[in-house]
């Protein structure tokens, strides 16, 4: 493994130093914890309900310096196109704060820096270096598996940034052959020669990396790390500059700081400002791309459009017809609906008995592999194809199956049998099974379900947050509590009434629902799921629960009842109530209809959408800024994405002391 001298002089010095500096933050500092926007805990527990919110996290120490490589702030820095105020914008093309009255503000956003995420950083790589793959980091500081969006509240802790020299180190290795032929391309013998072409490649290849042009000093300090790796050779040189780029501050945070002319006040408070357009740039190709922005959006940001509100909507449209943005936010949306979690979840080998006489590990792998096609197909051919509807992934009759899948599950009408393992063919559900879109395809039942059992708590929770938006529901409550373990026993909280057998997920969903102190959550949660009871698992359709009761997929929406007190809570619990109460719905075709028809299925898509561009997840349904968001929204992916982004709070930051 060749050496980290030069990288470990750049990248620590610039964390260590700008650590010690204080200046910015090493995750966002304010966007949720402010304006009365909480952040949830986590699941349900044991089936006794989510848990609930705290405040907001804020940022740990400071870094807007890449030391060594050089100052990110005032650095390359376009500052005459920073501000969208007063440019001009087309009138009704953005919809902006306001809001119902008594809405929630949602707070504003601070000028920040943002980590990448892991999965952004792996594709940066990939582009800038092209290969084939997306380098993968094991330690992702933080960040959960199958995050939905980059958390504008992670930092780099020391485990990322060494598995970050790992992964840049295998990188650079495989293209170590192309270096001066291809991606650093030099014909020169001599050192001079050689130094003349590396200065040229790093100029271009450190500002796509860093989304701006570089200044002088990171420029003198990245040919410094090259003369280093070139005492060995021409490809060393470029290669430990590459890997000093990857690891650099510059590469792994998004800036969000306005203008390079900012200054303080005496006290130290930085003015309020907007996002330049080079950072503008980074904001829609990250959000669309989940990468770097590519020479289009780049020039854009050069030539000034990205300070207009029309140039920002070129680009939108142009880069939502690219297939890499295609590609990249279908999966955004099987991440926020938890769907990459099925990767996590083994299942019962006698659940996959159509597929062999003993499935075996192979076997569940490759079937997980197949249903995430699958469920890319089916977002796919709705939000890209003719409709682009969020109303039809809700209410499609539709499944794409391979070999595999048409053999596990045999109801599905496909036209034409798929060959192999490689075809996806459409099929068609049976009328008869009541499925509605994806809440019934059996990729998203398979990864909110158990092993051998449906989940009524984890299909419930996994509704109520990311299909409905529904208010969080209150704290964890004490599972130790004998009241609490008699409930959940399907008994009385006394222990005196025996509610049933207590052997099924629909008994013991009964149960939290009809007592307190389960009921005040889950008459919120359970309902959502109690109506997909027909399907099991594996998302396979069936009749009989696995006690072998007939299954009733009638569910009751609840409004909020009064505060209950619970011990070992400092004060009442409260829950807010569901959007879709009063009302009694059947099977997975109801609830659909009512999510569409009361226009809460819209009304989340936008807020999952904005808190997946703000990088912080928004838990009140009824915030100011997205009231108007919803009344321009007319239901399709397109319509969604431009009035989210063309929105002015998405530019705007908050100054203050830095």
């Amino acid at each position: 493994m060749r050496t980290y001298g030069g990288i470990a002089r750049i990248a620590a010095a610039g964390f260590l130093a700008a650590a010690c500096q204080g200046r910015g933050s090493l995750g966002q500092s304010g966007v949720a914890g402010t304006g009365g926007q909480p952040h949830p805990g986590t699941g349900g527990t044991g089936g006794t309900g989510g848990t609930g919110g705290t405040g907001g996290t804020g940022g740990t120490g400071g870094a807007n310096s890449d030391a060594g490589v050089g100052s990110d702030a005032g650095a390359g820095r376009d500052t005459g196109m920073g501000s969208d105020a007063g440019t001009g914008g087309d009138a009704g093309m953005s919809p902006d704060a306001g809001g119902a009255p008594g809405c929630t503000p949602l707070g504003a956003i601070p000028r920040r820096l943002w980590r990448l995420s892991s999965e952004q950083w792996g594709n940066a790589v990939q582009s800038l270096l092209n290969l084939p793959s997306a380098p993968v980091l094991m330690s992702r500081g933080g960040e959960p598996m199958y995050a939905p969006f980059s958390d504008a509240s992670l930092a780099v802790d020391a485990a990322m940034l060494y598995d970050i020299y790992s992964a840049a180190d295998g990188a650079t290795n495989q293209i170590d052959p192309m270096v001066a032929t291809t991606i650093a391309p030099c014909t020169g013998t001599t050192a001079e020669a050689q130094t003349g072409c590396a200065m040229s490649f790093v100029q271009t290849f450190a500002g796509r990396a860093y989304r701006r042009p570089i200044t002088a000093d990171e420029l003198s300090d990245l040919m410094t790390v090259y003369q280093d790796g070139a005492t060995a050779s021409y490809n060393a040189g470029i290669e430990l500059v590459m890997k000093a780029i990857f690891a650099s501050p510059s590469f792994l945070f998004r800036t969000e700081l306005g203008p390079a002319t900012l200054t303080a006040d005496a006290n130290g408070d930085y003015p309020d400002t907007t996002l330049i357009p080079y950072e503008v740039a980074s904001q829609l190709s990250f959000t669309l791309l989940g990468t770097i922005p590519d020479g289009p959006l780049t020039a854009a940001a050069a030539d000034g459009s990205l300070a207009t509100k029309a140039g920002i909507a070129a680009q939108i449209d142009r880069l939502v017809a690219l297939p890499a943005a295609q590609a990249h936010l279908t999966d955004v949306v099987l991440e926020e609906l938890g769907v990459g979690m099925l990767f996590d979840k083994t299942k019962d080998p006698a659940l996959l008995s159509a597929l062999s006489a003993s499935a075996s590990a192979a076997d569940i792998s490759a079937v997980q592999s197949d249903l995430w096609t699958s469920a890319q197909r089916f977002v796919g051919s709705i939000l890209w194809g003719a409709s682009g509807s969020i109303h039809d992934l809700f209410t499609s009759q539709t499944v794409y199956v391979n070999d595999r899948l048409a053999a596990l599950y045999p109801d599905a009408v496909v036209p034409q049998p798929p060959a192999d393992g490689a075809t996806f063919v459409a099929a068609t559900w049976p009328a008869s099974q009541g499925r509605s879109g994806i809440l019934t395809q059996p990729s998203y039942l398979w990864a909110l379900s158990d092993p051998a059992t449906n989940s009524i708590v984890i299909r419930g929770k996994a509704i109520h947050d990311s299909v409905v938006c529904q208010d969080l529901v209150g704290p964890p409550i004490d599972l130790t509590d004998k009241g609490t373990m008699n409930v959940l026993a399907c008994t009385s909280p006394d222990g005196t009434q025996t509610l049933s057998a207590c052997d099924s997920e629909a008994q013991r969903s009964d149960a939290r629902v009809t007592f307190q102190p389960c009921r005040v959550c889950h008459e919120q949660i359970d309902p959502y799921a109690r109506v997909l009871q027909n399907f099991g698992p594996i998302g396979n359709y069936r009749t009989l629960d696995e006690a072998g009761r007939a299954i009733d997929p009638v569910a009751t929406f609840s409004s909020a009842e009064p505060p209950i007190s619970v011990a070992g809570l400092p004060g009442p619990l409260s829950v807010p109530g569901s959007p879709l109460a009063p009302q009694t719905l059947t099977g997975a075709q109801g609830l659909a209809s009512a999510l569409i028809s009361t226009g809460v299925l819209d009304g989340c898509a936008v807020q999952q959408m904005v808190g997946n561009a703000i990088g912080s997840r928004i838990w009140t349904y009824d915030t100011c800024e997205l009231g108007p968001i919803r009344a321009a929204n007319d239901g399709t992916i397109r319509s969604l994405l431009v009035n989210v982004l063309l929105a002015d709070f998405m530019r705007a930051r908050a100054g203050g002391r830095q």
